[in-house]
This record gives C-alpha cells, sequence and structure tokens, in this order.
C-alpha cells in the first residue's frame, strides 16, 4: 500500500501510519476509508509535498496449501465479482481456500496479504478514466502486501488480471515479484466485434460441413457464451460490439433465435460491468442466404424510398426487430453501404432518424454511432451527416491504412477538430481477413503495434479518438490477435512479442508456453509479416511466407511436432477465462501448421523444378515433375471462406503459372475441380430463390467468378462441368440456367 510522506517526515510518519494500519478497521468501499485518513493526516501537517511509498517489499509468495488473505470489503455486484476471479484463481494455485476479510489486522503473524480498493490514491499517477489502475507492493507492520487501487470497480477489474499475468506459479506455490505499476487506457473505448458469420454455412451461399464446429460461437451453450465473454473481458477490453444482419438469421433460421444467442452474449458482457455496441445492417434485409419476398428498396414514381409505404414496411419490420436490442445497449451503430440498398442519401438521413428513434424509445441514453465505411468520401459524408442534425453522434473511420492517402485521415480529423465532433475508428481486416472471405488464422501483434503508434503519434494530436473496435471473426484461433490488439489499445507502445508471450504463458504456462510461442510467431511471420502491406491480400507487397521457404518449413515441422506430442501442463491454472480447455486451442492450431507447411514444400519443389528445367530437362519429364509435386494444401477442418484457403490459392496459381513458363500443360487436379464446381452450384441455388422465374446468366457473369475472386477462365472452367455432367442446361439465347431451377424458385 502506498503511503504518502515526504522524506524528511517519512520516519515519524511511518511509525503512525504502521500503528495506525494495524488497528484501522478498513470499513467503506474497499478500505477507502483508510485513505481518507491518511489524506487527513498529511494535510494538516503539510508533509505531502512529494510522494514515497512504504517500506519496499520483496516477492510476496504463498505456498501450497497456504491460506491466502485478501482484505476487501467489496459491495456492488461488480466488486464482488472482481473478488470472486481473485480468490478462485488463489484457492485453484494454492489448492487450499482462501480468505477474504476486511481489515489487515486480521491477516495473522506477517503473513502476506493482497488489499483491494476501487478507489485509486494518485489520480494524478493514473489518470481519470474508470479503468486507470495502479498496483503497488510493499510492507505494511509485518506484512508484506501488494495493493491494487482503480478508480472504479472497472479499474480494480483491470488490476486484478494484471496481478495475475504477472503471478508465476511453481511447484512450491504461487510468488507476485516486486510492483509498481499505475496504468491507465489510451482509447477510452475498446471493444471486439462479433463477427456474425458462420463457419458452417459460408455467407449464406454454401455449405462447408468440414469446418469445426467450435469455432461457431452460435452453437455455444449458456455458459461457453459467458466463459467467451469472460475471456475478452480479461484480455482488456471495454466492451463488445454485437453485430446483426439477416445474414446472421439465415445462420439459425429465424430473426428470434439469432436474438436469443445475442441476448446471451449481451447478458454476459454487461455481467462483467462492460459497455455493449449493436452494429446494424441498416439497409440490406434480404440476401445472403436470407430470402423474404416483402422487401423492396425501389420507391414508386411520385415517392422517396422513405415516403413509398412498401419500401417503408420492410424498414419498420427490420427495425422494429433490431430495436428489441435497445434496452441492452450504450451505442447503436448504423451500416448503410456495403451492403446497402438505398441510393439517396436524403432517405438514408431518414432511415438514420427512424432507426435512432426506435431505440430511444426504449432507452433514452443510447447513444448514435456512423461508420464511414464504402461511403465514398469520409469527409463528405462527415459534413453532410452535421448538416442533417447528427453533429453528437460518433463518426468512424475505417481502420484499414490503404483507404487513406497521404493527408486524407490528418484532414478528416482537423475537420472533426474544428467542428468538435467525436471520432473513432471501426477496425475491419485489420486484425485478421474477414471469415466470409479469406479467412486464416492471423497474428498480427507487430502490424497492429506499427499501425497504432502511426494513429497515435499523428491523427490522434489532432483531434483524439474516443472509441476504437476491433473485427473478431475466426473466434478461438483468433484469440492472440485479439488480446494483442486490446493490449495495444491500451499502450501501443507495449512490446509486440512480450504480449504475445504473456497470452501462450498465461494459457499454457511456462511448460507449454514457448511452443506455443514459436508457433504463433511462425503464423505471424508467414502469414501477416510486420506491416499492412506485407500482410494485406490485396497489396502488392503482400507475400505468403517469409522469403526463406527452407525456414518456413522447418519452423513449421519443429512447431507441429512440439504441439502435436504436447500434453497438458495439469499443474497449471490458466490465467484467463476459456470457454474450452487449452488442448482444444491446440488442436484448432495444428491444421494452420499443416498448410504452412504444405505451401514451404510446393514453394521449395517449384524452386527445384526451375532449376531442372534451366538444365535442359524434356517437358515431358517436368510435366510429370509438376504433377508429383502438386500436392494441393488441404481445408482440413478449417474455417473456408468464399476464396477458399489462401495457401491453397496461390499454390494453385503457383503451379498453372509455373507451366505457361516452361509451356507444359498442365491443370488443376480433379477433386478439385469438382469441389469448386460444388460451390459454384450452390452459389446458383441460392440465387434461384431469390426469382419465381429461371434465373438466367452468361457464361462471363460475375457471378460465376467474382464472388469466389477467382479469374474468369477459372469460373468458366467451373461451369463447364456444372453443363457437362447436366447440373446447368443451356438456352437459345445464349444464356444459362440451373436445369433443375423449379426446386429453388421463390414460391
Amino acid at each position: 500500500m502506498s503511503i504518502f510522506v515526504d522524506k524528511a517526515g517519512s520516519s515519524s510518519i511511518r511509525s503512525i501510519v504502521q500503528s495506525i494500519s494495524m488497528q484501522l478497521n478498513f470499513q467503506g468501499a474497499f478500505i477507502s476509508n483508510f485513505i481518507v485518513m491518511i489524506g487527513l493526516l498529511c494535510s494538516g501537517s503539510g508533509i505531502c509535498q512529494s510522494p514515497a511509498v512504504a517500506t519496499e517489499a520483496p516477492a510476496l509468495r504463498w505456498s501450497r496449501g497456504e491460506m491466502a488473505y485478501v482484505v476487501a470489503t467489496p459491495e456492488t455486484a461488480l466488486e464482488k465479482r472482481v473478488v470472486k476471479r481473485l480468490s478462485d484463481y488463489l484457492s485453484q494455485v494454492l489448492r487450499c481456500e482462501n480468505k477474504v476479510v476486511s481489515n489487515l489486522s486480521s491477516v495473522p503473524g506477517n503473513r502476506p496479504a493482497i488489499l483491494l480498493s476501487a478507489n485509486a490514491i494518485n489520480k494524478q499517477k493514473v489518470g481519470s478514466s474508470p479503468e486507470a489502475y495502479n498496483i503497488e507492493t510493499s510492507i505494511i507492520g509485518k506484512h508484506p502486501v501488494v495493493r491494487l487501487s482503480g478508480n472504479s470497480a472497472l479499474g480494480l477489474k483491470q488490476a486484478v488480471q494484471r496481478l495475475l499475468i504477472k503471478s508465476s506459479q511453481d511447484a512450491l506455490g504461487l510468488a507476485i515479484p516486486p510492483l509498481h505499476l499505475n496504468e491507465s487506457p489510451w482509447i477510452a473505448r475498446r471493444e471486439w466485434t462479433l463477427c456474425p458469420w458462420s463457419p458452417n454455412l459460408v455467407r449464406g451461399v454454401f455449405n462447408n460441413p468440414n469446418a469445426d464446429k467450435r469455432l461457431n460461437v452460435w452453437l455455444y451453450s449458456n455458459q461457453q457464451i459467458k466463459q467467451y465473454a469472460n475471456m475478452f473481458d480479461a484480455f482488456g477490453f471495454s466492451g463488445c460490439q454485437l453485430m446483426e444482419t439477416v445474414a446472421s438469421y439465415s445462420i439459425l433460421g429465424s430473426p428470434e433465435a439469432f436474438q436469443d444467442r445475442q441476448m446471451k452474449f449481451a447478458e454476459a458482457v454487461r455481467a462483467n460491468g462492460q459497455q455493449l455496441t449493436l452494429w446494424v445492417w441498416a439497409a440490406q434485409f434480404n440476401d445472403y442466404g436470407w430470402y423474404d419476398s416483402s422487401v423492396t428498396y425501389t420507391p414508386q414514381k411520385g415517392y422517396t424510398a422513405f415516403t413509398d409505404p412498401k419500401v417503408r414496411a420492410g424498414f419498420e419490420k427490420y427495425y422494429n426487430g433490431y430495436a428489441k436490442m435497445a434496452p441492452y445497449v450504450d451505442m447503436l451503430i448504423t451500416h448503410f453501404y456495403d451492403p446497402g440498398s438505398l441510393k439517396n442519401r436524403n432517405d438514408i438521413f431518414n432511415y438514420m432518424r427512424l432507426l435512432v428513434g426506435k431505440f430511444k424509445a426504449k432507452n433514452p441514453a443510447v447513444q448514435l454511432g456512423v461508420d464511414f465505411w464504402a461511403s465514398d468520401s469520409d469527409s463528405a459524408y462527415m459534413k453532410q451527416l452535421v448538416d442533417n442534425g447528427f453533429k453528437d453522434a460518433l463518426l468512424l473511420e475505417s481502420s484499414m491504412p490503404h483507404l487513406y492517402p497521404p493527408g486524407e485521415r490528418e484532414h478528416l480529423h482537423a475537420e472533426a477538430k474544428k467542428q468538435n465532433l467525436k471520432i473513432g475508428v471501426w477496425g475491419w481486416h485489420t486484425a485478421e481477413i474477414e471469415t466470409d472471405q479469406n479467412p486464416m488464422m492471423h497474428v498480427n501483434a507487430k502490424l497492429l503495434k506499427n499501425f497504432y503508434q502511426q494513429i497515435k503519434n499523428g491523427v490522434d494530436k489532432i483531434q483524439p479518438l474516443s472509441y476504437w473496435s476491433e473485427m473478431e471473426a475466426y473466434h478461438l484461433n483468433n484469440i492472440f490477435t485479439q488480446y494483442a490488439a486490446s493490449q495495444l489499445l491500451w499502450n501501443p507502445d507495449r512490446d509486440a512479442d512480450e504480449i504475445l508471450r504473456e497470452i501462450a504463458e498465461g494459457i499454457w504456462g511456462p511448460r507449454n508456453g514457448p511452443a506455443i510461442l514459436d508457433a504463433i510467431q511462425l503464423i505471424q511471420d508467414v502469414r501477416s509479416g510486420p506491416t499492412w502491406d506485407t500482410y494485406w491480400i490485396w497489396s502488392k507487397q503482400h507475400r505468403l511466407g517469409t522469403p526463406d521457404a527452407h525456414s518456413d518449413l522447418k519452423r513449421a515441422e519443429n512447431a507441429i511436432a512440439a504441439l502435436g506430442n504436447m500434453q497438458t501442463d495439469t499443474s497449471f491454472v490458466p490465467k484467463f477465462p476459456l470457454p474450452f480447455p487449452p488442448s482444444v486451442f491446440v488442436e484448432l492450431m495444428l491444421p494452420h501448421l499443416w498448410q504452412i507447411r504444405q505451401f514451404a514444400e510446393s514453394r521449395i519443389e517449384v524452386d527445384k523444378i526451375r532449376e531442372a528445367a534451366g538444365k535442359g530437362t524434356s517437358k515431358q519429364a517436368l510435366k510429370k515433375m509438376i504433377e508429383a509435386a502438386w500436392k494441393p494444401v488441404r481445408e482440413y477442418n478449417t474455417w473456408v471462406g468464399m476464396f477458399g484457403t489462401l495457401e491453397a490459392a496461390k499454390q494453385e496459381k503457383m503451379f498453372l503459372d509455373l507451366g505457361k513458363e516452361l509451356e507444359v500443360e498442365v491443370q488443376t487436379p480433379g477433386w478439385i475441380r469438382w469441389r469448386d464446381a460444388n460451390r459454384l452450384l450452390q452459389v446458383l441455388q441460392n440465387r434461384q430463390r431469390s426469382f419465381k422465374e429461371p434465373f438466367t446468366f452468361k457464361a462471363d457473369a460475375p457471378v460465376l467468378w467474382r464472388a469466389f475472386n477467382w479469374t474468369k477462365e477459372k469460373g468458366l472452367d467451373r461451369l463447364k462441368l456444372l453443363q457437362e455432367n447436366g447440373c446447368v442446361s443451356n438456352n437459345s439465347d445464349g444464356t444459362s440456367q440451373l436445369t433443375n431451377w423449379e426446386e429453388y424458385r421463390r414460391k
């Protein structure tokens, strides 16, 4: 516990303080009365000019089987929850019940103690954020203590989690090193965005029965949902952004079923004292696997999309559904573009007012946020929002660096400053690629540190950000990046490798943590690299794998061996709440390491074939070499988006390009062509569900290739398979259609 005295008066005051500390009964909100008494004592003496710390403490240690003492008087539900979190951890590690007492005099002898306070002693050190906290080790009387103080229960909660991270478990028991920490978050409101896609129904248009269902959070039990929310709370986020789209309804079959799951997440987040945002598709109520024939966006002549009764009815229907979540949320974020079917900005602003009105009718305190995604010009959209009465909204720029040419983000912040507008970041694709596209297990700690520092040292100095969310889409496979994002939103100057080490050893312990760290650093190096340009798959500088394929292969083989042989350390107590045992995370990580290994092997084989060609090997022999080397990268049980597995797509292009380069005819393996054709068939079937008449298309229609990120040549090849086998029929006018289209027609 910190005692504030100057050097001259430290000896006389310390004896008084130690005497009081042993006798005072700590009542009120977490020993705050003791703090007040010290303040009164010092204010009268005039000796609190400079802070000093009570006697420096050595590391605190408890042996297994030894009772640990926590000094706290929790009053609110959140305070009690925080104390229970700490108590449960101590009991599990020490294999002994701990004791929560209300005053230090109840702690026997010279036993160590943990003191909890929901009122920070020195706000000059920790700042005014309710999540700010202080941790100090010292000696009070004969007791080695560690004092955790927060500006509120939220800060105390963060302090407890940091204490758990700093603690070390060994065969003898538990130790806490000397600590002097003062922490306050850079971004006030930091949220993980629960992306609603499903691994088994990809973008609502094709099924992938092989995807591991443990990646589907919508199938979790109520208890797993609680633990999932608790995990992200422990990561350091201040809240959660839930998303509601009609694509979500297609996953579970109805809005009611989806909202039932949404509300379970909302309740779990709220129980942690966290903030909650709802982000909605505000102008898209069909497609993506959901078909509602009553919805239209095209007004009759003489009407606008807002005044047309039929168009308005569809919006009213879905807005009323969204508003059922209003009592749970602090903020509503409206998303009108990509996807979005309104063409006129006046219609957008009118519907924005309508939606906000429905939310405020049920929750007057709800705040409005508007994301700038796909709005063409952030600055123009911001000006129009202000002109139309939305000056008080939180305006959300995109996180994606390439969307802002030099100077544009700066201009946006300067305009926001000029008009005193609230501004934040809606993070998309920076933590990982969206799972309806190229889902991969990414580890983006270095990338995020690089980007966050640019923002903090740049535009944040023009008009500070008050909000930042990051997409959380691959769920269990993406926890490492999410932990890094949260920690860097607290402090972007933290070491990225140290953050990854914290979560690896915080879940798997010192025995297995280093092997996990090696694996996730490999994934970071080969799939992301250190910057946005090396990671973003449409960047010219993007690369998959490091420049040294042999090193990638060796590291992958080592990681696979280490994780494949890993035995859970049952003596270690994870420092994070988890919805599944640590072994499940390993099981889900291994297929990604297999893919990395296979891609590295292919790169090495391609180099060998080129070398053979340079030595004059015949084309027939080269063809056989290519066919033998092309061992397709498997999908295994991973989450597959519309674009497929990136290593597989890059591998296919690599071998086909090699064939063209060497003038050798090479064809994609037949089973891959059939798998692709089947997915194309499902897309056509789902498209037909929107029409009563046959859905017809030409051979060069984008539906055949664009949604899959294929070349036109590849789309035509897969279509040819469907035509040759009677799945697609050709019409006399040069168009094609499903042969059995009536099975899928809109009823």
